[in-house]
């Protein structure tokens, strides 16, 4: 089941992103890739805060 995420990153923003990405996400502050695309579940770099639903 995919879902949102609200992740923050090691510089301190804070972001919500899906799941089951199929592109890259960089931070909006520092650039840093937070979430990478794996072809199926995304691959998480960073902290996750909460589920969405």
């Amino acid at each position: 089941m995919s879902k949102f995420l609200r992740v923050k990153c090691d510089c301190g923003e804070e972001s919500v992103v899906f799941g089951d990405s199929k592109t890259s996400v960089n931070c909006a502050k520092c650039g840093t890739q937070i979430i990478k695309s794996s072809g199926g579940r995304a691959l998480v770099n960073c902290r996750i805060l909460e589920v969405l639903s």
